[in-house]
């Protein structure tokens, strides 16, 4: 028997996937960049967060890069992975990006946000997940699954009760690095009123914490989104903020009492509208 032409040695994948073309191996999607993924494909996959909020998560990510600080990033609720997503691409290739989420809703809900994940480039070895719900899980069970590591940013999106956001308040304190940034879903919801209590009890009892922005999204389903973080690095994070939107900056600030919050909207009757009558009013 020969052993010569062209289907041996180098030749060998290439002249079976001519012969075969089913058995050619599928190559795995390219890591797309996160402008193209929200400016493009955010809306497809099913979810709730605003475009306006992975815009500003994904300019966060960034600044921190830029600025030297590096770890994993992870979201509680990650549903089907819309946000998720964002901030998966908007990391480093080699950060590691925690989910967390039961998963019971809606049905199939694992395999549709792995899925999700892969069409869109993410390297799924890189996408450590907790498949449980917030509330059963310790910091030390955060830290464990990221080798060790601490969060630079974390979503919480996970239950819109009182103790359930308690929980994951007090759990992030303890899985967050000096500089990392807590982001808070579905603040000033009008279905959700006592979680402001909650976040106003967690700063009173962690007075070097602070909300340093308010993302808000323009009606009342779509609520907006508070942005911790310490005390020492809000200034920092609100300027870059202020510089990469400046057309959605609310000329005054919220007023918490821990300090003042940017306030960033697409709204136009909340920015353009409101610089136009101040204007007016001299």
């Amino acid at each position: 028997m020969t052993t010569s032409g062209p289907i041996f040695g180098t030749g060998l994948v290439a002249a079976l996937r001519r012969r075969f073309p089913v058995l050619a191996w599928p190559k795995a999607p390219r890591r797309m960049s996160v402008q193209t993924y929200i400016r493009r494909h955010y809306a497809a996959v099913p979810g709730f967060s605003s475009h306006i909020s992975a815009e500003v998560a994904a300019r966060l990510l960034q600044f921190q890069h830029e600025s030297g600080i590096h770890g994993p990033v992870g979201e509680i609720g990650v549903m089907l992975g819309r946000s998720f997503i964002g901030l998966a691409l908007a990391a480093a290739p080699a950060d590691l990006c925690l989910a967390i989420d039961d998963f019971a809703w809606p049905r199939g809900a694992r395999a549709k946000f792995l899925a999700n994940c892969t069409q869109f480039g993410i390297d799924i070895a890189k996408v450590p997940i907790i498949a449980a719900k917030s509330t059963s899980l310790t910091p030390a069970d955060i830290v464990a699954t990221l080798d060790g590591g601490k969060l630079r940013y974390l979503h919480i999106d996970g239950g819109h009760t009182v103790d359930v956001l308690q929980h994951d308040l007090s759990m992030a304190r303890d899985v967050m690095i000096p500089s990392g940034i807590i982001c808070l879903d579905d603040m000033l919801h009008a279905q959700y009123p006592d979680l402001g209590l909650v976040v106003h009890a967690y700063l009173q009892a962690n007075p070097d914490l602070t909300v340093f922005c308010i993302v808000d999204r323009g009606d009342l389903i779509a609520a907006s989104k508070y942005l911790i973080c310490a005390r020492d690095f809000a200034a920092g994070y609100q300027q870059i903020l202020k510089n990469s939107f400046p057309a959605y900056a609310f000329p005054d600030p919220a007023e918490f009492s821990t300090g003042p919050a940017l306030i960033l909207s697409k709204d136009a009757r909340l920015v353009p509208g409101l610089r136009k009558m101040i204007a007016r009013m001299g």
